[in-house]
């Protein structure tokens, strides 16, 4: 032989050549990715539903408090210059349990010891929005927008998958055979 050593006789400076990932590994990843993306799905049409049932709750059943600010801080922006929004607390009564809570829905400075109209949330009255946040907010519809254009994605991804799977189990695809067609028996 011309002195190149043959096929068998090679040996890696790199150690042993890389292995190749069978199919199985790669439909497992696949059929765990797909659950996964399943689970947020349910996630995100779970948590639309919430926030469309607490909006309704505030709105139908809140509990109108006065809120006595105790502390107000300004959140900073992006850049650090300015100020994003404001983060305050407030003092309130509900059935004669004393709360000291953030004010949600807050963007604007108030000083400490002035007072807001708030909205206690009914099943927790530990949460408080404002009056005004509350009267300006409805429950909407296209809260499911985002879920559902998931969700008709997650089918049109399974429903490739499961062709991928049995394709590659040497099935040939299903074929639709008209039933008004007589069988040659």
């Amino acid at each position: 032989m011309n002195g190149i050593p043959q096929s068998s006789e090679r040996s890696s400076l790199r150690g042993p050549e890389a292995q190749r990932i069978g199919g199985r590994f790669w439909f497992g990843t696949g059929a765990i990715l797909l659950i996964v993306f399943a689970v947020a799905i349910t996630v995100s049409f779970i948590s639309a539903a919430h926030d469309n049932s607490r909006i309704e709750r505030l709105k139908t059943n809140g509990v109108p408090v006065v809120v006595t600010v105790t502390s107000c801080v300004g959140n900073i922006g992006g850049s650090g210059s300015n100020a994003s929004g404001y983060t305050c607390r407030g003092a309130y009564r509900v059935k004669g349990v004393s709360y000291q809570e953030i004010i949600g829905s807050k963007s604007t400075l108030s000083s400490v010891g002035s007072t807001v109209q708030g909205i206690a949330d009914p099943e927790r009255p530990s949460t408080i929005e404002l009056a005004s946040a509350v009267a300006r907010s409805s429950t909407s519809p296209s809260a499911y927008v985002v879920a559902s254009v998931l969700a008709i994605l997650f089918v049109a991804l399974t429903l490739l998958f499961l062709r991928r799977l049995r394709t590659s189990r040497g099935l040939p695809p299903k074929s639709r055979v008209p039933a008004d067609i007589p069988s040659t028996s």
